[in-house]
């Protein structure tokens, strides 16, 4: 849904409470507390006192919007200009936008984010994999500053933080923040995210050795003699995700700390994912979720 239907359709606390309850409930409130459909609506509006339990409800109760006191209006509107931003928005960014304090904002895309998040998606087909690395250059660091962190000596990508990618042809994709990039976590993790009956694609770093036995083919490209690709198997449709990565960190958010990396690769991985449908209603699906609201 575009902002401007937004600004249009849902525009008062109201609506925004009549829309929720069309997609939570359909015509028929369900209590959260008993999962009892015997209920009855209370002057006040958009309250229901159900007769099994005897308690009362709203259809904020049990989701990521239970006790906001944001109103639903300024909720609708960041959800919208999340999804739209292709590249992200910057929580300062977002705060101006609506209106409200950073702080506030940060809250705001730190739940939103929450619901994004996707764990059952299992990959099939032809699949891409590659790995890249996140963080700054230690060049740009200040001598003292290396020293206190203990990274001064470290060479490589030791001082970044490795992340995996995993893209199915025209499908979805997969993003997960490693500890560190080794045959021994990344593996595990490939043969629990993609099905045996895959060609995966990789290069030839060591972590991907010996797949070949679990998969149904391996193909490997060897980029350190400039083999990119053999036939219609590349790895170009991941390497080109992680551009659009690298942009966003860049552009957008300008640092990001390891321990929020996995909950902004949610986000990115979920535009690509659900870019052909309608994302809007299906992000609200999420976050009306009960199992989502104090997790």
């Amino acid at each position: 849904m575009k902002l401007i239907k937004i600004t249009e359709k849902l525009n008062t606390q109201r609506k925004c409470m009549a829309y929720l309850e069309k997609q939570r409930w359909s015509d028929r409130p369900i209590c959260p507390y008993c999962n009892s459909t015997k209920s009855s609506r209370k002057t006040q509006e958009f309250r229901h006192t159900c007769h099994n339990c005897k308690r009362s409800y709203s259809v904020l109760v049990g989701t990521i919007f239970e006790a906001t006191k944001l109103p639903l209006t300024k909720w609708f509107w960041a959800i919208c200009l999340i999804l739209n931003a292709k590249k992200g928005i910057s929580s300062l960014q977002l705060a101006r936008d609506l209106s409200v304090n950073k702080n506030t904002a940060w809250f705001l895309q730190k739940r939103i984010r929450q619901a994004m998040k996707e764990d059952d998606c299992v990959l099939n087909g032809i699949i891409e994999i590659d790995e890249t690395y996140v963080g700054g250059s230690l060049s740009n660091k200040h001598y003292f500053k290396k020293l206190e962190s203990g990274k001064y000596f470290k060479t490589g990508m030791e001082h970044m933080v490795p992340v995996l990618g995993m893209i199915q042809r025209k499908g979805k994709i997969i993003l997960k923040v490693l500890e560190k990039a080794s045959g021994k976590e990344i593996q595990p993790l490939m043969k629990s995210k993609i099905s045996s009956e895959s060609t995966i694609i990789t290069d030839g770093f060591g972590a991907y050795y010996g797949l070949n036995n679990h998969f149904e083919n391996h193909i490997i490209l060897n980029h350190s003699k400039y083999k990119r690709s053999i036939n219609q198997y590349n790895t170009c449709t991941l390497e080109g995700f992680w551009t659009l990565v690298k942009r966003s960190f860049i552009g957008q958010y300008h640092k990001i700390s390891k321990d929020h990396l996995q909950d902004y690769l949610n986000e990115l991985a979920f535009k690509h994912n659900y870019r052909d449908t309608n994302m809007f209603k299906l992000l609200l699906n999420n976050m009306l979720e009960p199992k989502l609201a104090f997790s």
